[in-house]
């Protein structure tokens, strides 16, 4: 029986960091605890306190601001946000034909925000892999964007960054994020406007890239995101969007929602159909992108789950459906600290399932 085991560490935290379960905390706008309007990166001052109150195992106030100092220290700059980001991966695989272990660098980011009452700024600053070796050798910056608050609901954004769609969770390798094209590196230079509500969240992106970015495939179009607050505890969402390469177009609707089945128990999940049509002969490739997780928090800070995703993304070719499903667990022990574990299985129509397990482990200071 073939054998794949895949542990993966990961030091710093993901691109899309934000947390979709904290809506059954009441927090239904990303912006409670992120400066970006659809959630992820620099976290804000409110944003760093629920990390050690609500999120956090063990945690202290004293040592959960920038590089663990204190929030009460009078020292800081009021306007500045700051959070340094590392990321590696180790690998290890073990088949019939192939075993091999790696340690490889991801990530190395400084963000640096700049939050006055109307305007504010968001820029990384670190290291990428440019070459077959995977060092992290090419300077760039993942996002940087301008914000500007028209009223306290209307926000106004541009520059380089993801696009609001569906959870917009932190699993970039799920069926819903790499299956749709929206891995890790997939940020588009975008025009965004957002309605920022007490019951209603409305984005509208409209997708380009910048001419440096053009020798890599990525779509151009518009995104659209909406979703509801219900009874403060669960959100229901359904997102919009339509894109376009030089080979293809392609439209990718559906739902999404966090549910609150319990103060303890909640599942999120997210279903899209994908109409993607071939330019050199005009023929349609039909099929649909759906991810559940469904977690249940045993104590503050410590979440089991359980997981299942699937593409299938051409329904007139079985070989392209692709499962995954399994358990595990997330921790948060620390301020800055969190660790999931994941075991399950892959099958791809017409092959074995695989075994495989990863390891994540962020820090984000």
């Amino acid at each position: 029986m073939k054998l794949f085991l895949a542990v993966v560490i990961f030091f710093g935290i993901l691109d899309a960091d934000a947390f979709p379960e904290n809506v059954r905390h009441g927090y239904f706008s990303c912006t409670a605890c992120h400066m970006s309007p659809s959630g992820g990166g620099v976290l804000t001052p409110y944003g760093r306190s629920l990390s050690n109150e609500l999120m956090s195992t063990w945690g202290s106030t004293k040592n959960s601001d920038f590089l663990f100092s204190s929030p009460e220290d009078e020292s800081k700059i009021q306007w500045l946000r700051q959070q340094i980001f590392l990321r590696g991966v180790q690998t290890y695989r073990n088949t019939p034909k192939v075993e091999k272990a790696k340690l490889v660098p991801m990530q190395a980011d400084y963000e640096i925000g700049v939050d006055f009452e109307k305007f504010a700024f968001v820029s990384t600053f670190g290291f990428r892999s440019n070459d077959s070796s995977q060092d992290l050798k090419e300077f760039f910056s993942r996002r940087h964007f301008a914000l500007y608050r028209f009223t306290d609901q209307v926000v106004g954004r541009i520059g380089k960054f993801m696009q609001a769609f569906g959870l917009n969770g932190p699993d970039h390798v799920t069926a819903t994020r790499r299956g749709l094209g929206w891995d890790q590196g997939s940020e588009s230079y975008n025009l965004e406007m957002n309605y920022i509500g007490e019951s209603f969240n409305h984005t509208v992106t409209l997708i380009s890239n910048s001419p440096q970015e053009r020798s890599v495939k990525k779509d151009q179009g518009i995104s659209v995101n909406s979703s509801y607050f219900w009874k403060n505890k669960s959100r229901f969402g359904l997102s919009a969007y339509q894109g376009r390469q030089s080979d293809y177009d392609r439209i990718v609707f559906g739902p999404y929602a966090t549910i609150s089945i319990t103060e303890k128990l909640f599942l999120n999940s997210e279903f899209f159909l994908q109409d993607k049509t071939l330019k050199n002969d005009s023929s349609h490739q039909k099929g649909y992108a759906t991810f559940s997780r469904l977690g249940y928090e045993t104590l503050k800070g410590l979440t089991p789950f359980v997981q299942f995703d699937r593409s299938y993304l051409d329904s007139s070719d079985r070989n392209s459906q692709f499962d995954s499903y399994g358990v595990g667990t997330q921790w948060l022990p620390y301020p800055h600290f969190d660790i999931m574990l994941f075991v399950g299985k892959e099958k791809v129509y017409s092959q074995d399932a695989t075994d495989f397990a990863w390891l994540m482990f962020n820090i984000y200071l």
